[in-house]
C-alpha cells in the first residue's frame, strides 16, 4: 500500500501541537537499570489494566523491553523538568543521583513523580520508526499534591492553573 505522507517536520510540528505530559518509561535487566523519557504514552484499557508507550527503534533502551520485561511509567511532575532531559539524553547512567523506589516488579519508580506505574510487558509491535510497546498494569499510584509536568510544541511547562 502507497500511502501519501508529509515529512517528519510537518507531522511533529502538527502534532506537537497537542500537549502531553511528560513520563519516564524504565526498565531492568536484572543487574542495571534502564530509562528514557517518553511523552507518547496513553491508557489503553481498564479491563484488563493496560497502557501502552511509543519508543524510537534506535533507543538504547528497546532491547530490553521483550515480552514479559518489568517496566514501570513515572508520570513527572512539574518540579523534575531535569529529570526528562537526563532521561532524553545518551548518558552512560541516567540514574546517577536520581531518587528511586522499586515497584513489586523491581523496575524503578522515580520519587516525586505526580503518578506512576508498573507491570510487564505484554506484546511490542513495529510502528514506523518506532515501537507501541502495551503494558499490563499491575500497579499504580497518584500523588494529589504534585501537578504534572507538560510538554508542547517542544517545550517543557509547569501547570497553570487559572
Amino acid at each position: 500500500m502507497t500511502l501519501k505522507t508529509v515529512n517528519g517536520t510537518q507531522l511533529r510540528d502538527t502534532v506537537g501541537s497537542f500537549p502531553s505530559g511528560v513520563t519516564v518509561v524504565t526498565t531492568t535487566d536484572g543487574e542495571v537499570d534502564h530509562g528514557l523519557t517518553v511523552s507518547a504514552f496513553v491508557s489503553l484499557s481498564l479491563e484488563p489494566a493496560m497502557v501502552l508507550v511509543s519508543i524510537d527503534k534506535k533507543s538504547s533502551v528497546v532491547p530490553f523491553l521483550e515480552q514479559g520485561s518489568p517496566v514501570a511509567v513515572s508520570v513527572l511532575s512539574e518540579e523534575q523538568s531535569d529529570l526528562a532531559i537526563t532521561f532524553g539524553r545518551h548518558l552512560e547512567n541516567k540514574f546517577d543521583g536520581v531518587s528511586i523506589k522499586r515497584s513489586t516488579n523491581r523496575a524503578a519508580v522515580l520519587e516525586g513523580a505526580s503518578a506512576w506505574l508498573s507491570g510487564a510487558v505484554v506484546d511490542k509491535y513495529p510502528g514506523g520508526d518506532h515501537f507501541i510497546i502495551t503494558i499490563a498494569v499491575e500497579e499504580c499510584a497518584h500523588d494529589e499534591e504534585q501537578k504534572p509536568l507538560l510538554y508542547h510544541r517542544g517545550r517543557l511547562f509547569q501547570w497553570q492553573e487559572d
